[in-house]
């Protein structure tokens, strides 16, 4: 009994190992797209991290603040401290990429990011949190062992087998499993009209979306295809089988999926944090194909760690898959168990939270845009987005070119929203001093901002317009 179960794990064990170059290429990924994602943020310093942007430090701890978080991000409310951290956050990213001391640089990296995405999280999106899931997975994974420059390198195996590898393919298949079984209403599971609503918010949609969006029955046809992929994709990647053809397949599914979305929808560095996390499961038949080496790095041993620290991490690793699965669980309408709030305030510390809702479980119908009414000092007013004298209310030639980034459309979501009501006063005031400063010229007394509500309906018809006044603001 015992040898048979000793067999049945040497198979598992087998089953799951991850290739050394796979988990390299996506180190390199990662910290390309933190470097990326870092200068985007970069724009927009002062406006989204400074006590003179539109989230201060006061109003995030009031309203955007979970019980356990924390951030060093918030220590100061000034522009120095900001640019201080973004250049640390700078250097740890490229250190990274190069393989430089990863054992040590990607916790590091790892605290940078959580820090930074709890300073504004209303700018924040599903790829945020995967992107800071695996640099977490990667603190317990040796994606430094291959194309590194770090003297801590081994290449003694070439393949890979740990509970955190596992927990790392656990994260990924949860992603999709989690994002279908949330996926409840009629628009994905019957009707098929969860693409053609996506697409009707002028929000988001861009490029390929325009085009797509004249055609119902290929929206339809595509909305089974996306739900019957997000399906299978989990399935294939923890399909207890030697044969590696089940994950090339769902790599394949997966970035085929995430590159249409980024075709047609305007969700900044989302699809891109999809395709890279997901290549550390690649197998080695695909490096093997293009005869990729393993041994790009200064070969010297690690240093085993001590017993007792081998099992304080073994122990931590189990801990941190079963709180990830029972969090993503509790979204679920048929599971009834839920967690203390003791525990949900560990996990908030950590950030180990997530939601994988997108689109779910309905597709949102609420779309519009924002009108900004300005006045100059002799009452005269002016349209500050189309530079107009007259205001006009009528909907944008195109509504997603009024972002100058994901995180602003994200920002502008979150705006929109009733119940964030909060939010209005602090852009208007933003808004108009922005404005001010960049037009010595033309410069405004106050500033109205209007949203006009466009609900989405069937066949290509929408609710009657509504304008709706969220907040007045005068120069200071």
């Amino acid at each position: 009994m015992r040898k048979a179960f000793c067999q049945l794990l040497i198979y598992f064990r087998s089953c799951y190992q991850l290739d050394v170059r796979a988990l390299a290429f996506m180190r390199m990924g990662v910290a390309a797209l933190v470097i990326t994602d870092l200068c985007i943020r970069c724009c927009d310093l002062e406006a989204h991290y400074t006590d003179w942007g539109v989230i201060s430090v006061h109003l995030l701890k009031i309203r955007g603040w979970q019980n356990g978080f924390w951030s060093f991000h918030t220590l100061s409310g000034g522009l120095t401290w900001q640019v201080i951290l973004f250049a640390l956050h700078f250097v740890l990213a490229i250190a990274l990429l190069i393989g430089f001391r990863t054992r040590y640089i990607t916790p590091l990296l790892w605290v940078f990011t959580l820090s930074l995405h709890n300073r504004n999280t209303f700018i924040a999106q599903s790829g945020d949190d995967l992107l800071r899931l695996v640099i977490f997975w990667g603190i317990f994974l040796p994606w430094g062992n291959s194309y590194s420059i770090s003297k801590n390198a081994t290449h003694q195996r070439q393949h890979h087998f740990s509970l955190a590898g596992l927990g790392y393919l656990i994260l990924i298949a949860s992603v999709y499993f989690f994002t279908v079984n949330l996926k409840t209403s009629p628009e994905w599971r019957s009707e098929g009209t969860a693409i053609y609503y996506a697409l009707s918010l002028d929000q988001i949609r861009w490029l390929l979306g325009d085009w797509l969006y004249q055609y119902p029955s290929l929206m339809k046809a595509l909305t089974h295809i996306v739900y019957y992929t997000e399906v299978i994709i989990p399935f294939l990647i923890l399909l207890p089988v030697r044969k590696q053809w089940p994950r090339i397949v769902a790599f394949i599914l997966l970035t085929g999926l995430h590159i249409g979305i980024g075709l047609t929808l305007y969700i900044g560095l989302f699809y891109l944090i999809n395709i890279v996390t997901a290549i550390g499961f690649l197998p080695p038949a695909v490096f093997n194909r293009f005869k990729i080496p393993y041994q790009l790095a200064w070969r010297q041993h690690n240093r085993i760690p001590k017993r007792w620290l081998q099992q304080i991490r073994l122990v931590m690793v189990a801990s941190v898959i079963s709180l990830n699965l029972i969090s993503n669980l509790s979204y679920c309408g048929w599971f009834s168990f839920t967690l203390r709030k003791e525990i949900w305030k560990g996990i908030y510390m950590l950030r180990l939270d997530q939601y994988w809702g997108m689109f779910s479980p309905s597709v949102l119908k609420d779309d519009g845009w924002l009108v900004y009414r300005g006045f100059d000092k002799n009452g005269k007013t002016f349209d500050l987005y189309k530079q107009t004298d007259t205001v006009d209310f009528k909907k944008p030639f195109s509504v997603v070119d009024m972002y100058s980034s994901d995180r602003w459309r994200k920002f502008a979501e979150n705006y929109q929203s009733g119940f964030r009501g909060y939010l209005h006063q602090p852009y208007c005031r933003w808004y108009l001093n922005h404005w001010n400063k960049q037009h010595p010229e033309r410069q405004m007394q106050r500033l109205e901002i209007y949203f006009i509500d466009e609900v989405s309906l069937a066949n290509y018809q929408t609710q009657a317009l509504r304008q709706r006044l969220c907040a007045t603001c005068n120069n200071e």
